[in-house]
């Protein structure tokens, strides 16, 4: 299965996906923890996961424009489409924890 997700023209945007949304959910996780280290650090920490966030919600968008246009059998987008919507699910989690603006924010 994971074969055929490999040669669809939205598995490697998917995966890309998922990759920089636990990249960024780390990095804001580690950036809200008390302490963690000096502040040039954690303000680098926030910016590098907000960064992540962003370019995470960016290949998220394009792998779906893929699987919009595809012509493949189910079985065969099946594993981009699940890729897809974990990197939705933790991009919408990110930023319900971590929120951009308001409280909670910078």
């Amino acid at each position: 299965m994971l074969k055929a997700a490999a040669s669809h023209d939205a598995w490697t945007p998917a995966v890309i996906a998922v990759a920089l949304a636990l990249g960024g959910a780390t990095l804001l996780s580690l950036a809200a923890l008390p302490g963690f280290a000096p502040d040039a650090a954690v303000v680098l920490a926030w910016v590098a996961g907000w960064v992540c966030v962003v370019w995470s919600a960016l290949s998220a968008a394009l792998a779906l424009g893929l699987l919009s246009r595809s012509r493949g059998d189910g079985a065969s987008v099946a594993p981009s489409a699940w890729a897809v919507a974990i990197a939705i699910a933790l991009l919408v989690i990110t930023v319900v924890l971590h929120p951009p603006f308001g409280s909670g924010a910078a």
